[in-house]
């Protein structure tokens, strides 16, 4: 496939890889309290622990982050994405039978969490490269069509929780994983075609060099000027191959004297400087350099873990605030999932015609799901005021996830991509791992979950206040961009 067909041809059938991965990979993750509600009650398991498991699962997951940038340059993301797909699939079946805090950790954080950080860079990064003037189209499409399984699945589970268990609904779960490696199969290597249109470019030139050869050849039988062009080809011949031999000498004899320091124990401080230049070329460090790209990441970081932690929580805040039973609950995060489908519709659809960046709806998502939270800690007890909320939640969470996954894409080049999506990734592992178990810590000093949601809430809001602050939250169509490598941070 060539560049100048981006955006058509097999770049849907990339939309479709992702959206089945997607769809297949993710309900253990999205349903998490509902499936682990009965377990952890058995097992006596604290919210503070609780919230120690979900963070640490995504704190593995996007510790990967770091590596990803560099196991892509080395890997095709399909050849990732199967990968990630297989060890996602042997960490559901690992953790349908675990029965203890250690084995949950080393099955449903370790495994799972290793599964899926090698697996969503790969699809981030296959949507990124196939797409560029309709990639909000297609990531729209993807999200829109991977947010009909938090409508189903709650209901599917809660059947299947019935039936089955705990146990049997995660073997249930982990063939429905399988499906990913139908995905990852569509993920074709974008460079494919182009390798081969350079082998017959590269074709075409020898037929060239070897029709001029010929030519040379006759041209010599036919006189004298043929020849003395032939001497005058040769002399740049034998130049280049005396700078060849140059060149080999000065290589060799630069390794003799690294080979002697090296004896003698004399490592000079400029080979140490060259090898931390090359690991920080190789990982894109100067990144960390620009203001506002950390100010992105540290915003996103933060919200993305009160968002997740709210999100994956539901289950178990309904049950205290509301005392709804497990079917009530399941069928409220039905109507949030369907709430969060419209979000992902028809929010787009109005951005693109006012002309907002995906900064600012990012934020204004922000600012409604903190609202939902708001209304919820305060009038929960009352099952009209919970569907009111998931409503505004829903929405506010498919907002966010249109464009929380083209912030980064949109700010910074295609070519920094992987790297600056890889520092976000181990960015937001740290804050996981640091500030995610505090929430549960909340709830068990205060004995109640009303206290977790205000410092949630106030975890987004300071992505709001440091956006703001940074100057990210611009006028509608300014979009403010880092520039390509080599070229000064502004």
């Amino acid at each position: 496939m060539a560049r100048g067909e981006a955006d058509r041809g097999w770049a849907w059938a990339i939309v479709v890889g992702v959206t089945v991965i997607n769809l297949a990979v993710l309900p253990v993750q999205q349903c998490f309290g509902l499936v682990f509600a009965e377990r952890f009650a058995s097992l006596g398991i604290t919210a503070t622990q609780t919230s120690l498991i979900l963070h640490l699962n995504g704190t593995i997951t996007c510790s990967l982050g770091l590596i990803s940038g560099p196991m892509m340059k080395r890997f095709a993301f399909r050849k990732v994405a199967y990968f990630g797909g297989l060890t996602v699939v042997l960490g559901i079946c690992a953790a349908a039978f675990a029965m203890s805090l250690p084995t949950l950790i080393v099955t449903y954080c370790i495994i799972i969490g290793i599964g899926q950080g090698i697996i969503f860079p790969a699809t981030s990064l296959a949507m990124n490269t196939y797409f560029r003037r309709k990639r909000n189209i297609a990531m729209g499409f993807s999200v829109t069509m991977t947010g009909l399984g938090p409508i189903l699945m709650p209901l599917l589970i809660d059947v299947l929780l019935e039936n089955y268990a705990t146990t049997g609904t995660l073997l249930i779960l982990a063939g429905i994983a399988t499906h990913s490696l139908v995905g990852a199969s569509l993920l074709k290597p974008f460079e494919e075609r182009e390798k081969v249109s350079s082998r017959g470019l590269s074709f075409h030139f020898q037929r060239l060099i070897l029709a001029n050869e010929v030519t040379d050849v006759s041209g010599k039988r036919n006189g004298a000027r043929i020849e003395a062009t032939s001497d005058e080809e040769a002399e740049p011949r034998n130049d280049s191959f005396q700078c060849r031999l140059m060149n080999e000498e000065t290589v060799s004899e630069e390794r003799r004297q690294s080979s002697v320091r090296l004896e003698n124990g004399k490592a000079e401080p400029e080979e140490r400087t060259s090898i931390l230049k090359r690991i920080a070329t190789n990982l894109d460090l100067d990144l960390l350099r620009d203001n506002r790209y950390l100010a992105i990441v540290l915003g996103m970081s933060i919200s993305l873990v009160a968002e997740v932690n709210f999100n994956a929580m539901i289950p178990f805040v309904l049950a205290e605030l509301t005392s709804l039973d497990r079917t009530s609950i399941a069928t409220v995060m039905s109507i949030q999932a369907a709430a969060d489908i419209t979000g992902r519709l028809c929010v787009p659809l109005l951005a693109q015609k006012a002309g907002w960046t995906c900064r600012n709806l990012y934020l204004i998502s922000l600012l409604g799901s903190t609202f939902g939270r708001t209304i919820l800690s305060t009038w929960g007890n009352s099952y009209v005021v919970v569907i009111v909320v998931s409503l505004i939640v829903g929405v506010a969470k498919g907002t966010k996830a249109v464009f929380q996954a083209l912030i980064i894409p949109d700010y910074v080049p295609l070519e920094r991509l992987p790297a600056a999506s890889g520092i976000q990734m181990v960015c937001n592992g740290i804050l996981s791992i640091s500030v995610g178990p505090i929430i549960g810590v909340v709830h068990d000093v205060k004995n109640s979950y009303v206290g977790a949601l205000y410092f949630t809430s106030f975890l987004s809001m300071s992505c709001v206040f440091l956006w703001m602050i940074s100057g990210l939250w611009t006028s509608c169509g300014k979009l403010l961009r880092l520039p390509r490598r080599g070229l000064p941070v502004e």
